[in-house]
């Protein structure tokens, strides 16, 4: 699974809508989330068509998550990008269950795979935006309860590091 840059931009900038509990307008959350103005409304757009946020036009106009924060995922939030949760990369070249593979009949390393895609996948379905919301020490208590044995990834609290992207780090490390 890799997270792109579209992806974590999408989901600071849905979780200041939550924290917001209101309309922002695009300047507002470009400001706060320092993106440039082109970028956010592109984003915006694509979490629009998505169903995650709504549009209001207008002087008074802006932006608004679609439901409360609580009732979506960040899985929803990625799904809206239009964007599998994950890419299903395990078992290239060939596909599971691909005859051409030298491996169908028994494969430890695909179940490895088919193993970490599951935790991944739940993790970002049960995780949601009013979690996101919370303090890091909550959220990480979160992600313990979630997968336990991963305690806190070692970027986390720097300052750098999105939710989403110590999820991906720490995925990567159980791989």
């Amino acid at each position: 699974m890799k997270i792109s840059k579209a992806e974590d931009q999408s989901l600071r900038l849905v979780t200041c809508l939550a924290r917001a509990e209101g309309q922002l307008t695009l300047a507002d959350l470009a400001a706060r989330e320092r993106l440039p103005e082109p970028t956010v409304a592109k984003l915006l757009a694509r979490l629009r068509r998505g169903g995650v946020v709504v549009a209001a036009r207008g002087r008074h106009g802006g932006y608004e998550l679609a439901r409360p924060a609580a009732g979506i995922s960040v899985a929803a939030v990625l799904k809206a990008l239009d964007r599998p949760l994950l890419d299903g990369g395990a078992c290239t070249p060939v596909r599971p269950n691909d005859p051409r593979c030298p491996h169908l009949g028994d494969c430890g390393v695909r179940s490895v795979w088919r193993h970490l895609e599951a935790r991944v996948s739940h993790v970002l379905e049960e995780t949601s935006l009013a979690d996101l919301c919370r303090t890091e020490q909550q959220v990480t208590r979160q992600m313990t309860a979630l997968w336990p044995g991963i305690s806190e990834h070692p970027d986390a609290g720097r300052g750098c590091a999105s939710p989403l992207t110590v999820l991906a780090a720490c995925a990567a490390e159980r791989s």
